[in-house]
């Protein structure tokens, strides 16, 4: 079975992609093997090869098998040793459970952080729409024409679960915007859901982010920050650590009310 892809895929990726397609197939058998697919930054264009991940979705006509999954260990094992390797988040899906939340699936083998695991990990509405839509087929049967139906109200659905839920705890928990990682995180996040939203497509954090910064001028200092910090420019940040977590919190309060009135619409 050879890399079907049409879509340009930088080298950096493309390279190990290509390491991790030829040595899967000599682990799961071509009868077995429906297809590999990207989503996430690679298949928005919105791909940084010092910090993106690479997000997959590898699909079989069954669950692997346990001798399937030692293999599939050790080839992340030789993956780690690449950089990009230690940024492979994917999961290896059954095709009878396509389309399907975590709820609904047993457990199956996933790869976080380059680490292979078992259990539930990023399967969601948003996941799904994005690899039926634009997501990138690397190897195998067409993105689009796997076997299950999504709307773009069950990516509604799933954000406002995520901003009402996930966000609304962590404003709870403020100590956490202490850390530099989990403002850039909480803010690029939520312009993200917001932009996302109002344009009724899924954008990248990159796309949330500078839709913010142009749109909600209020917060541009802690905007301007996140910018540097994503850029890596190394200037001293405008705002103090203590004033950026209040900042931040207060940030996620007014998404969450941004997000509810979009959802409502």
């Amino acid at each position: 079975m050879a890399i079907v892809t049409e879509h340009s895929i930088p080298k950096e990726a493309k390279f190990l992609l290509d390491q991790y397609v030829n040595e899967l197939q000599k682990i799961i058998s071509k009868e077995k093997l429906i297809g590999v697919y990207l989503y996430g930054s690679l298949a928005l264009d919105a791909f940084h090869p010092e910090t993106s991940d690479i997000d997959f979705v590898t699909v079989m006509t069954e669950q692997v098998s346990e001798a399937e999954k030692v293999k599939i260990r050790e080839l992340h094992k030789r993956l780690y040793t690449h950089d990009l390797g230690k940024r492979m988040d994917g999961m290896y899906i059954p095709l009878g459970d396509v389309g399907k939340q975590n709820h609904e699936m047993s457990p199956y083998l996933y790869c976080s952080d380059g680490k292979v695991n078992e259990g539930y990990w990023d399967i969601n509405s948003v996941t799904w729409w994005m690899i039926k839509n634009c997501g990138i087929t690397i190897l195998g049967q067409k993105a689009d024409e796997l076997p299950y139906v999504v709307t773009w109200d069950d990516v509604v659905s799933t954000m406002e679960y995520n901003v009402e839920q996930y966000w609304s705890e962590k404003v709870k928990r403020p100590y956490l915007f202490l850390s530099t990682e989990w403002v850039e995180f909480a803010v690029v996040t939520m312009g993200r859901i917001i932009y996302t939203l109002e344009m009724e497509r899924i954008v990248s954090k990159d796309e949330g982010l500078q839709y913010m910064m142009k749109c909600f001028k209020e917060w541009e200092p802690l905007l301007q920050d996140v910018y540097r910090v994503r850029q890596k420019e190394g200037m001293k940040p405008s705002l103090s650590r203590w004033k950026r977590a209040k900042m931040t919190k207060q940030y996620l309060l007014f998404g969450i009310e941004e997000c509810k009135k979009k959802c409502r619409k």
